[in-house]
């Protein structure tokens, strides 16, 4: 095969596809003219835009309002005093606190600064610690608290990391401290839950 007439070959097709057109049959030299693509047209950008509005807050659960679990229990409303990765309170602990005089020595070991004020004619204070941990990444929150005939029900969850998290070295007393409208109790008693947090 002559190398001059292959090249025409290629030269033409090259040509034709760099031109952007088609090559058409002499029969549709007559036809339409090729379709050009739709302009792309961009929306008008305002100059200022104003940020979008904050988005309307959902609505509260009623505060302080007790609710009736499906085993009876009236779960009572929690108010967190607070909850400290390192607290000082080196060894578990599970308390409930009915006056100010104990209140005060719980306090004082948390090393918290100011001792918050609690209405003990009508609320008890839970203190839960989990002790001295020799790493980071361990946790420890009073979950649910309910009431029947009497007894409070506090249910606790200790979380401690995963085997792969990484975690620092430095030692936790992780504490948690809530308030509970539950004066009137009798009795109490703790349900300790542990997970294995995973990263």
């Amino acid at each position: 095969m002559p190398t001059r007439p292959v090249a025409l070959i290629a030269l033409t097709l090259l040509l034709g596809c760099g031109a952007g057109r088609t090559i058409r049959p002499a029969d549709e030299a007559g036809g339409a003219d090729p379709i050009a693509p739709s302009p792309v047209i961009n929306p008008p950008v305002a100059a200022d835009p104003a940020p979008a509005p904050a988005p309307a807050p959902a609505p509260a659960a009623p505060s302080g309002q007790p609710y009736t679990a499906a085993d009876g229990r009236t779960i009572l409303d929690l108010r967190r005093i607070g909850q400290w990765s390192q607290s000082g309170i080196s060894e578990p602990r599970r308390v409930l606190i009915r006056d100010e005089s104990a209140w005060e020595q719980f306090w004082s070991a948390l090393n918290a600064g100011p001792r918050p004020q609690v209405d003990f004619s009508r609320n008890v204070v839970i203190g839960v610690a989990a002790g001295e941990r020799s790493s980071g990444g361990h946790g420890i929150a009073v979950e649910r608290v309910g009431l029947n005939d009497g007894e409070l029900l506090i249910e606790v969850t200790e979380t401690s990391p995963g085997p792969n998290c990484v975690t620092s070295q430095a030692l936790a007393q992780p504490v948690d401290v809530v308030v509970v409208a539950g004066a009137g109790a009798r009795s109490w008693s703790f349900v300790e839950r542990n997970e294995t947090r995973g990263c």
